[in-house]
């Protein structure tokens, strides 16, 4: 790989810019004071998660570890210290050390989830709050106004982190030193602001080279990016760190201090001051191309460091872990950069636009599908229905009323009471979170409004689908069961299970939450409870689902999958598969690598919808359907084409207009 830095001082340096963050052009997302408490994210409801994603306690730290009640058992969680306390001045995040009680549960603990070599190094546990299940965008402004804890070893920190698989990029708005308590250090009042990405373009893909330098930097470390090696990768940044008191006289061990970043597209841009009214830019980066996905954001302490270069001093652990030398926050502030795209349903505009919007809708009663990027809906009148799919992107809809609804399309919601349970108040407004797992959390803010105005049948839920556990909780373990003694009978032993025949006709029967099958012979039989989650079948042979089973996953080429009676989501994962429909209400999914697939509709069955369909794939009408060609209806849809085929059965092609449906059709 060739890296080139350019580092002519001449051109690259640019005078010192002191404006305060210009926040004209984004909109509030969050606004958090604490005043309510800390509301917990549990897995349905709430704001903020206390653990790292997958629950894997051991990140940066030599002897730490992230930690909050629940999570050890009861008998751990009477000994472990107080890591989270919300009172007058706001959040309190502590490092503590952990009570013996703790240690065998702990170390049991990190041995399931894959940490069991670093197990028993751990001495203190620290608290951290993060939005990695409710919240991630692209860009925006971010604040936190904090006060600081002394003492080596401390290691405060607000930040932003990709919210995919993987790392970098990272924005670090705020990382500090504790400031030696008996002795001084080196890092006394030092404060870090950076911007890590990799050598990936916008596209997420690998480059050969890097060519980027930071024209705003005042010295030579700050203009040409760091580049250091983790593992096989080559990971970079731009980085400034600044005395706090040498610099800008702020104490930022005894006074609460605003530490703030602005991301855009071109620019990350940091700024630190007494209160935002004060905020000065510190330093400024172009943004790599690394840098425009959505992240999810950070508050944590931290104490002690991998690799051991911030090691507290022994004569001073007492008084660094006392419970008053806290990392204090006192708000966190979130604002995302208004989409410049409108689109006006009053203009004809096609809303299925994969671009960030802002979508207005008429008087009327409207039907509205927003596309896959982060979307503000407003909403004025009639009686709306907005279709959103899960996907990375938030969505923000503003003047939901009583008469209007929304549809859920493949969340891991159970139902319209699932929905309703989840709703979070979240300041003004009404949170409706689906988590992440373990990548993209996706949630829906309901503007201005209170959870008591909500009422179920404003919900409508189709074709769910199930949170992937097995790489979402690090406790599970990443295989199937199998039957291992050959009776023929398999039988999940936990909440959620993964089964697999192993190409044996073997009956397997699943839990009251949402399971995996793995089904590789045609009379392998699947017994699945009525209320058993939402539940899915891997299927590599002909196989017809069982009307208790959500999804079916075609993975075989040349081979058939048909949906019960009860309506499913199937999905074509292989070539020249056919999917066939049901009496229900079915969606077929064909993946893009998909080649020369068949969506095959019977005569009676229900409202269907159709994805990936797209030149080479076949739509197979049965005869009794084809008899009554003459009394369909062919109509431009907000997603796509519709065939009405009768008052009680209708077909959405996605994606499609209207005369390329026509054409589908006549070639048969």
């Amino acid at each position: 790989m060739v890296i080139r830095f350019f580092t002519c001082m001449a051109l690259l340096i640019a005078p010192p810019v002191f404006a305060a963050p210009d926040l004209e052009g984004t909109i509030p997302i969050l606004e958090e004071r604490f005043e309510n408490g800390l509301d917990r994210y549990d897995g349905t409801r709430g704001l903020w998660s206390t653990l790292p994603r997958r629950g894997q306690l051991m990140t940066n730290a030599a002897q730490s570890v992230f930690l909050d009640y629940g999570v050890l058992g009861e008998a751990a969680d009477a000994a472990l210290p107080k890591l989270h306390e919300v009172t007058k001045d706001g959040l309190i995040l502590r490092s503590a050390h952990l009570p013996k009680a703790t240690l065998a549960p702990l170390r049991q603990y990190m041995r399931q989830t894959g940490q069991g070599k670093r197990a028993d190094a751990i001495r203190y546990a620290v608290g951290e709050i993060t939005t990695a299940h409710t919240w991630a965008q692209k860009y925006g402004y971010f604040e936190v106004e904090a006060r600081l804890p002394r003492g080596k070893g401390r290691w405060p920190a607000f930040w932003m982190t990709f919210a995919g698989l993987g790392w970098p990029p990272e924005i670090d708005v705020m990382e500090a030193y504790g400031a030696g308590i008996y002795t001084p250090t080196k890092k006394d009042n030092a404060v870090n602001t950076a911007v890590y990405f990799d050598r990936l373009n916008r596209d997420q893909e690998p480059v050969h080279e890097v060519e980027i330098t930071n024209p705003f930097g005042k010295t030579p470390e700050e203009i040409t990016p760091k580049a250091k090696e983790r593992g096989k990768n080559t990971v970079y940044n731009f980085k400034r760190t600044f005395d706090a008191l040498a610099e800008y006289d702020s104490n930022i061990y005894d006074d609460f201090h605003t530490y703030a970043a602005l991301w855009t597209p071109e620019h990350v841009i940091f700024y630190f001051g007494k209160d935002r009214d004060s905020l000065q830019e510190v330093y400024r980066t172009p943004t790599p191309d690394d840098v425009h996905e959505p992240m999810f954001v950070i508050a944590n302490d931290q104490f002690t460091a991998r690799g051991g270069f911030w090691s507290p001093q022994k004569n001073a652990i007492d008084a660094v872990l006392d419970p008053e030398n806290a990392y204090r926050i006192r708000s966190i502030t979130v604002r995302a950069l208004e989409p410049q795209l409108e689109l006006d349903l009053n203009q004809g505009d096609d809303l299925f636009d994969a671009r960030d919007s802002i979508i207005h809708d008429t008087a009327g009663d409207d039907v509205i599908a927003p596309g896959a990027g982060f979307d503000v809906i407003h909403l004025s009148g009639g009686a709306d229905t907005v279709l959103l799919t899960r996907g990375k992107e938030q969505k923000v809809i503003a003047g939901f009323g009583r008469d209007d609804q929304v549809q859920l399309e493949g969340y891991p919601i159970l139902g319209a009471g699932d929905a309703m349970a989840r709703l979070t108040q979240v300041g003004d407004d009404v949170w409706l979170p689906t988590g992440a797992d373990p990548a993209w959390p996706h949630t829906i803010v309901f503007r201005d409004t209170k959870v008591s105005a909500f009422r179920a049948k404003q919900f409508d839920v189709k074709w769910p689908l199930a949170r992937d556990l097995w790489r979402a909780e690090a406790i599970r373990p990443n295989r199937p069961e199998t039957d291992e003694d050959g009776d023929g009978i398999l039988v999940g032993t936990q909440p959620g299970a993964w089964l697999n025949d192993m190409a044996q006709p073997v009956r397997m029967t699943g839990t009251a939450e949402s399971d995996r099958y793995v089904v590789a012979h045609a009379r392998t039989m699947v017994n699945e409870p009525d209320d058993g989650g939402i539940d899915t079948i891997w299927a590599r042979v002909n196989y017809t689902l069982p009307e208790t089973v959500e999804v079916g996953i075609l993975q075989k080429s040349r081979a058939q999958m048909r949906a019960s009676k009860q309506g499913a989501r199937l999905e074509a994962g292989a070539n020249y598969v056919i999917l066939e429909g049901g009496d229900g209400d079915d969606l077929f999914v064909i993946n893009p690598n998909s080649r020369n697939c068949a969506i095959k509709i019977h005569a009676g069955g229900g409202h269907d919808h159709v994805r990936g369909f797209n030149n080479g794939h076949r739509l197979a009408l049965d005869q009794d359907l084809l008899a009554s060609q003459g009394k369909w209806t062919i109509t431009k849809a907000p997603q796509g084409t519709l065939i009405t085929f009768s008052d009680t059965q209708t077909l959405l092609i996605e994606g499609l207009a209207p005369e390329r449906v026509q054409q589908i059709l006549i070639n048969g």
